[in-house]
């Protein structure tokens, strides 16, 4: 039926076959192949509940004496900046406008709710892409994204983008991405921004159970005042290794960047750099399955060194994901 193009009845018996309790995850990962190739012929909907916790919420310094215009002040906190546990709900859809085209549409949105809701944050994703050369080939892409904390608005960013893959086989790829628009703060203007990004990603299969990634990304942002503009980059190399017994997929990234801002910070008179350094770790069963969802552990260790110590900060975040 695949093979016939009768892709929506293949779908829902490869499925039938996913929910059998005794099928092996070697199967399942085979047909997981083709109804990701059919997703993108006819369409999906997917969605994905996560468990979040987080020791540092609003990204605080642990700093509490700071020196601006040569008056020694104290820094208090906010009281809810404390450990945190809420639930992330996520949706991903897809959907073919004009097939004979390659003109389609997208969608992304996840909401982050904690027990206050100072601390809820949406995200929002949409727009649409157009194939330049099949599935394999370059695509364009023109949308909007949005965010909200603690109810309002954030930020709003319509953009641009550009895919060009590279190379392209079964054991590695390599595309180049470019992203550009301009970004507006509601409640914060000065902060309004036109802003442009290129990420290199390579992904090397090394074995039958362990691939090399690589992601290599630069940001331009140009801010309405100039200490607010920055330059920066971000490199981060990563590892992926299949165990078999048990059936785990681990995965490991180290990201390494570091911001340059374009003038003297207005408060502390110091112009800011920042280094951050990330570290993902990730377990993920292949065997275990519930209705089609799999569940994952995300492990998240992150450090942001400035050189004007306000913005220092350290954080620890824990994810239980079903998706």
């Amino acid at each position: 039926m695949f093979l016939l193009g009768e892709y929506r009845e293949a779908r829902a018996l490869f499925r039938q076959v996913q929910l059998e309790p005794d099928v092996p995850w070697q199967v399942r990962d085979n047909i997981d192949g083709f109804v990701q190739r059919i997703d993108n012929i006819v369409g999906y909907v997917k969605f994905s509940v996560t468990l979040v916790s987080d020791t540092n919420p609003r990204n605080i310094t642990r700093e509490r004496e700071f020196t601006i215009g040569g008056v020694r002040l104290t820094f208090v906190p906010p009281e809810d900046n404390e450990q945190v546990t809420g639930l992330r709900y996520g949706v991903r859809a897809y959907q073919p406008l004009v097939r004979e085209r390659g003109l389609s549409a997208y969608f992304t949105g996840t909401y982050l709710d904690y027990p206050t809701e100072e601390l809820d944050r949406l995200t929002l994703d949409a727009g649409l892409v157009k194939e330049l050369g099949g599935d394999a080939g370059p695509k364009l892409r023109a949308g909007i994204e949005a965010g909200t904390f603690g109810g309002q608005r954030l930020y709003r960013f319509p953009y641009l983008g550009y895919l060009q893959p590279l190379s392209y086989s079964p054991v590695q790829t390599l595309q180049v991405e470019l992203k550009l628009g301009p970004v507006t703060f509601p409640h914060y203007e000065y902060l309004d921004a036109k802003y442009v990004s290129v990420t290199v990603s390579a992904l090397r299969t090394m074995s039958q159970t362990v691939a090399a990634l690589f992601t290599a990304s630069a940001e331009d942002s140009r801010a309405r005042e100039e200490p607010y503009s920055y330059y920066g980059l971000t490199l981060t190399p990563g590892v992926a290794w299949l165990m078999t017994k048990p059936a785990l997929l681990l995965k490991t990234e180290l990201a390494f960047g570091e911001r340059r801002y374009g003038a003297p910070d207005p408060l502390f008179g110091d112009t800011r750099v920042d280094k951050r350094v990330r570290l993902d770790l990730s377990v993920r069963s292949k065997q275990w399955r519930w209705m089609n969802f799999s569940p994952s552990v995300v492990l998240s260790l992150e450090e942001t060194d400035s050189s004007i110590t306000f913005y220092s900060y350290k954080k620890t975040n824990v994810s239980l994901a079903i998706e």
